[in-house]
């Protein structure tokens, strides 16, 4: 056969197309791990190769590595080797988005998942892959791919978005993220009918406080206040600061009865609380349950107009 190809005949062409494929697959299926392009982009764990009908996976043997185990001693690898210890949460999206691309209803299969460690952990992989050779029926033959371990973005990922969400101060939610809590709470109502009651309350005399001993004797006073709710609250409760001395603990599904008896509770546990330097310190507190069709803005003001009138009645107060 002629070197240069501009002398093929189409059905040389064609031949020789399908011997370089052969010779493809073979280097793919007996090659070993020097073979596969390598990339230097951080967290890259190389190439995969998916053999559809024979369940044959060809992967770097980092990806395993990665995962606990020695490469040497896993025995076969196979699509179940790496779906089985997928993360209950993500395998059916997993599956999905891999089902979608077979059928040619995406033009790519690409998702982010955690994957089990050998040691019972988990780490965050990207992968994407294509079908690169399907049959003469459209039947995925074979898909190529890449995968990453994004663990180490996750973890920088997370701690941004918990420190988006908290009062730097004290830790506990902030404003913004009170009213997105509170949306999830109003949807639950909708859906379910599920009730839930919120209490305000805010330091007696606070700015005494930071005058006679100081900004940073006032934070202790605030850090304080939020650690005796958090030890006191349910689970499932939400403390969070509405700004300067106000804050905020929602209570889900809980009804008036129980919201005013957890305030008489905290009210109480607060006048007690001793705090260096300043001693002791009380609160007023306003205590409001969703009513239907009330807006987020609207159960709000019922909260703080109640804990206004507790502190005109003299403070140390509750109203409800």
């Amino acid at each position: 056969m002629s070197e240069n190809f501009k002398d093929w005949s189409q059905k040389e062409l064609i031949n020789q197309i399908k011997n370089l494929e052969s010779k493809l697959d073979d280097i793919l299926l007996n090659k070993d791990n020097a073979n596969f392009v390598q990339f230097e982009w951080a967290g890259n764990l190389g190439q995969w190769h998916w053999y559809v009908k024979e369940n044959k996976v060809i992967f770097n043997y980092k990806k395993v590595e990665t995962m606990g185990y020695d490469p040497k001693k896993v025995g076969k690898v196979d699509f179940q080797f790496f779906t089985d210890k997928l993360h209950p949460d993500d395998y059916d999206r997993v599956m999905d988005n891999m089902r979608s691309h077979l059928s040619g209803k995406s033009e790519a299969y690409e998702v982010e998942y955690r994957i089990k460690h050998k040691d019972g952990h988990y780490l965050w992989y990207y992968d994407r892959g294509s079908v690169i050779k399907r049959s003469d029926s459209g039947e995925p033959l074979l898909l190529q791919g890449i995968v990453f371990d994004i663990s180490e973005s996750k973890r920088i990922e997370e701690k941004l978005r918990y420190l988006s969400e908290r009062d730097s101060l004290t830790n506990v939610y902030n404003r913004r993220t009170m009213y997105i809590k509170l949306e999830k709470l109003l949807e639950n109502n909708k859906k379910q009918n599920e009730l839930f009651s919120l209490i305000m309350f805010d330091i007696d005399h606070f700015k005494e406080v930071n005058d006679q001993y100081g900004h940073l004797v006032g934070d202790d006073v605030l850090k304080k206040l939020t650690e005796v709710i958090i030890d006191d609250k349910r689970s499932e409760d939400i403390v969070c600061r509405y700004g300067g001395e106000e804050f905020f603990l929602l209570l889900p599904n809980t009804n008036s009865e129980s919201a005013i008896n957890v305030a008489k509770r905290l009210r109480k546990m607060v006048k007690k609380m001793d705090v260096p330097k300043v001693g002791h310190i009380t609160v007023s507190m306003g205590v409001v349950t969703y009513q239907k069709d009330e807006t987020i803005d609207e159960v709000i003001k019922r909260a703080d107009d109640l804990m206004y009138e507790a502190k005109v009645d003299g403070r140390d107060n509750i109203k409800f």
